[in-house]
C-alpha cells in the first residue's frame, strides 16, 4: 500500500521534477550566487517573482497541449506560421550552441573538482567530454525509466547537499524574511541589472517548453489534467525557487572572489575553511548534481523540440511519445552532445555572457504566443481568463525590459 502511494505521488510530480531538475542548472549557480554577492539577501523577493512568472509561462504550455493534444511547437507552426519559424531558426540553433557549451564547460569544472576528490586527477576538458558523452550514451539507449531514475536520484543529492550547506551560513532568520517579503533593491551602481538577471534566470528558458513533452508521458487529460498539471508546476517551480534562494544566501557570505564557475571554488573554500572541509566538497557534489541534471535533461529534451519542429514542417503527424525513435532526435541528439565541445576552448565568461543574452530574447516570444494561442485557437472551457491574460501580459512587459535592458 506504502510503495503504491509513493509510486502515484512519483508519477503526480514527475513531469514538474524533470523539467526543475533540468531548469536548475549553471545559470541558476552564477546569477543567484553572484547577486547574492552584490545585494545580499535583500533580492530575495525577485527569485519568488521570477518563479512566478516562469509558472505562468508553463501554465500556459500545459494548457494549450490538454486543450488541442498538440505541442506548443506544432501550435506555433500551425498558427503563427512564417514568423515563429524564422524566429526559431535564428534562435534555436545559436541557443543549443551557447547553452550546449555552457553546460560542457560548467560539467567540466565541476566534475573536475568531484574527481579530484575521489583521487582523480583529470582536465575541465576530459570531465567535460566525459559527461556529454555518458549522458549521449544513456539516452541513446532510449530508456525514459533509467532517465527518469537517474534524474530523480540527482534531485535527492542536490535537494541533500545545499539544503544542509545553506544552514550552516550564519544569516539571521530577520534578514532572509525581510528579503522575501518586503521587495527592495539597494542603492547601488548595478543593483537593478542584478535583481533583473535574478528574476530571469529563474528555471530555464528554452526548456520550459520542454515539460509538454514530459506531460505527454503522464497519460493526463482534459481540465482534470490541467489542475494535476498546475499542482506539479507550482511544485517544481517551488524546489527552483528554494534552490535559488539557497545560492543567494550562500552567496551573499560564501562568494569572495572569482569570475564564471570560479564561484564553485570561491564557496567550497569558504565552507572549508570556516564550517568544516567535509561541507566544502558536499557544496561542490550539490553543484555538480544540478550541472549534470541539467546537461542530462537537455540533452534528452532539446532535441524532441528538434524533432517536433522538423516532423510539424514536414506536414508529418507525430505522437509526442515516438519522437524519440526518430533520426531527426538521435541527429540533434548527437550534435548537441557533441559540437559544443569546441566551446571548451573558450572562457566559460564569454559563453555564459553570450548564453545569458541568447537566452532573454526566447521568454517574450513565449508569453506572445501563448496569449495569441490559448485565447484564438482553443475551446472556451481552456480559455484563458482576464486575470491570466493580466499575468501573461505582465509577463510579455517584464520580459521585453529585461531583454531591451541587456542591449541598452
Amino acid at each position: 500500500m506504502a510503495a503504491t502511494a509513493f509510486s502515484r505521488a512519483y508519477l503526480f510530480i514527475l513531469p514538474g521534477l524533470l523539467m526543475a531538475m533540468t531548469g536548475v542548472g549553471v545559470g541558476d549557480l552564477a546569477t543567484a550566487g553572484f547577486t547574492g554577492a552584490q545585494l545580499g539577501t535583500s533580492v530575495l523577493w525577485a527569485v519568488l517573482l521570477g518563479g512566478m512568472f516562469k509558472y505562468i509561462l508553463t501554465e500556459g504550455i500545459a494548457r494549450w497541449q490538454l486543450a488541442t493534444q498538440t505541442s506548443i511547437i506544432q501550435g506555433a507552426i500551425a498558427h503563427l506560421r512564417i514568423p515563429f519559424i524564422i524566429f526559431m531558426i535564428i534562435y534555436f540553433v545559436p541557443w543549443c550552441w551557447f547553452v550546449g557549451g555552457a553546460l560542457i564547460n560548467a560539467a567540466g569544472v565541476a566534475g573536475k573538482e568531484v574527481m579530484f576528490l575521489m583521487g582523480f586527477d583529470v582536465t575541465k576538458a576530459q570531465a567535460g567530454i566525459a559527461h556529454s558523452a555518458l549522458a549521449l550514451i544513456l539516452l541513446l539507449m532510449g530508456r525514459q525509466a533509467v532517465f527518469n531514475r537517474l534524474m530523480s536520484v540527482l534531485a535527492v543529492v542536490l535537494f541533500l547537499t545545499v539544503l544542509s550547506c545553506v544552514i550552516m551560513v550564519p544569516v539571521s532568520p530577520q534578514a532572509i524574511l525581510s528579503g522575501l517579503f518586503v521587495p527592495s533593491i539597494p542603492d547601488q551602481v548595478g543593483a537593478l541589472s542584478w535583481t533583473i538577471a535574478l528574476m530571469g534566470g529563474v528555471g530555464g528558458t528554452l526548456t520550459v517548453i520542454c515539460y509538454g513533452y514530459w506531460l505527454a508521458n503522464s497519460e493526463r487529460e482534459g481540465l482534470a489534467g490541467l489542475k494535476t498539471s498546475r499542482w506539479d508546476i507550482a511544485i517544481s517551480y517551488s524546489f527552483t525557487c528554494l534552490f535559488g534562494i539557497a545560492m543567494v544566501i550562500i552567496g551573499s557570505v560564501a562568494v569572495q572572489e572569482g569570475k564564471g564557475l570560479n564561484l564553485l571554488l570561491s564557496v567550497s573554500e569558504y565552507f572549508s575553511h570556516h564550517i568544516h572541509p567535509f561541507m566544502g566538497g558536499l557544496f561542490l557534489v550539490g553543484a555538480w548534481a544540478a550541472i549534470f541534471s541539467s546537461l542530462l535533461g537537455v540533452w534528452q529534451a532539446v532535441p524532441l523540440i528538434f524533432a517536433d519542429g522538423f516532423h510539424s514542417l514536414k506536414g508529418e503527424s507525430r505522437s509526442l511519445k515516438v519522437l524519440p525513435e526518430s533520426t531527426a532526435y538521435k541527429a540533434w541528439l548527437v550534435a548537441l552532445a557533441l559540437v559544443p565541445i569546441l566551446s571548451l576552448v573558450m572562457s566559460f565568461k564569454e559563453v555564459q555572457k553570450l548564453y545569458s543574452v541568447v537566452g532573454a530574447f526566447f521568454m517574450p516570444i513565449l508569453a506572445l504566443t501563448l496569449l495569441w494561442l490559448n485565447n484564438k485557437h482553443v475551446t472556451a472551457n481552456f480559455k484563458n481568463s482576464i486575470l491570466l491574460n493580466s499575468a501573461l501580459v505582465l509577463v510579455l512587459v517584464f520580459f521585453v525590459f529585461a531583454s531591451l535592458y541587456k542591449w541598452l
